[in-house]
């Protein structure tokens, strides 16, 4: 949240408003990009927050001192910013948007603007007249009347200072008089219009719109038609009734950026847990039976074990002559001794007489 003081309110038309605000030394500047939006809310009288609703940014990212927003005066929002007095402080949030013009990028565009759509375009060319850029950039430049096109006389004089810029107006009803007879036509941008000012040469620029949702329709249609790669077509749609605007981008970079993260992402976590299931133990149940009653969890524990269990029993362990062989012993012919397996190792325990052995003078056991 960035914090802004009124500096002037005034009309540039009967019905457009141009709100300066300038940032306390001690604050942060916005740091935006020329193109993006930001969100307005001001504090009220009664000492309550306003809403919050969405402007682009008209003034220069290279401006760091001021910022500057311009609305159509209709709704109560709008009414009560050109209220707003000298030192009332406003909240900016932001900055926001994809609508954005990149100097390397975008050498040659073209600008399609429809009514106060012209906002976000302004603060691009203030931008372009700083930097004395040499992009090549048409401006298309819808209008209702003559009398009500805010900025003309400031296009013009950029016009003026960057040679590279071309500003033609559309009107839609009324006289055109008041405006340069060679920048000016009647109705509506039409693809005559389109193959004049680009010399029907589509594929190498990029196309800019931003207007009121049935210019931008329109306007993205229009450019269909002529065959323009929809990767070279960047819209912002808005309306002052909302509380945010949407761009849309169809640029490339974002796009991929954005889904190489979140493929990075997965691919890690992926990565991760395959690791950690390779690393793990493999485990084995089996069923308990009469000769294992209990339950062998540990693979390598069952292998150890018949491992022991294969061992053929040594002939030097004998059973009392008196002692019955188990069940797993082999008879050894007539003889009273009796050669004793070893007992299953998961069987219950079996408790035997200790063996029979003679001793040596010594007293060791043979």
């Amino acid at each position: 949240m960035h914090t802004y003081t009124v500096s002037e309110t005034s009309k540039i038309t009967p019905s457009t408003l141009l709100l300066t605000l300038l940032r306390d030394e001690s604050e942060r500047p916005l740091a935006f990009q020329p193109g993006q939006y930001a969100a307005i809310s001001y504090e009220r009288r009664h000492g309550k927050q306003s809403d919050t609703r969405c402007f682009s940014i008209v003034s220069s990212p290279t401006d760091q001192h001021k910022l500057e927003f311009s609305m159509r005066v209709r709704g109560k929002f709008t009414t009560a910013l050109s209220k707003l007095e000298k030192g009332d402080i406003v909240e900016i949030s932001g900055p926001f948007g994809g609508f954005i013009f990149d100097t390397v990028r975008d050498e040659k565009a073209v600008f399609m603007a429809g009514g106060i759509g012209v906002t976000p375009f302004m603060s691009i060319l203030r931008y372009l007249n700083v930097l004395n850029a040499t992009n090549e950039v048409t401006l298309l430049y819808s209008c209702a009347v003559q009398d009500d096109v805010p900025f003309k006389d400031e296009l013009l004089s950029i016009e003026t200072e960057h040679p590279n810029l071309k500003v033609i107006f559309v009107v839609g009803n009324g006289p055109i008089d008041k405006l340069p007879q060679k920048q000016v036509t009647t109705g509506y941008i039409t693809a005559d219009l389109l193959d004049k000012v680009t010399d029907k040469k589509y594929n190498d620029r990029r196309f800019f719109i931003c207007g009121p949702p049935v210019f931008m329709k329109a306007s993205s249609g229009l450019l269909a038609k002529q065959g323009v790669p929809r990767s070279n077509v960047l819209t912002e749609a808005f309306t002052q009734s909302s509380p945010k605007q949407t761009s849309i981008l169809r640029s490339w970079p974002s796009n991929v950026y954005a889904l190489g993260a979140i493929c990075l992402v997965l691919g890690t976590f992926t990565v991760t847990v395959s690791d950690l299931l390779r690393n793990l133990p493999p485990t084995t149940t089996l069923k308990p039976t009469k000769t294992t009653p209990y339950l062998i969890t540990n693979a390598r524990q069952q292998q150890l074990d018949q491992l022991v269990n294969s061992i053929p029993p040594s002939p030097d362990v004998i059973t009392s002559p008196t002692t019955p062989a188990s069940s797993g012993g082999v008879s050894s012919g007539s003889s009273n001794l009796q050669t004793q397996t070893l007992a299953p190792i998961y069987a219950s325990p079996i408790t035997a007489p200790a063996p029979t052995c003679q001793t040596t003078p010594s007293g060791r056991c043979i």
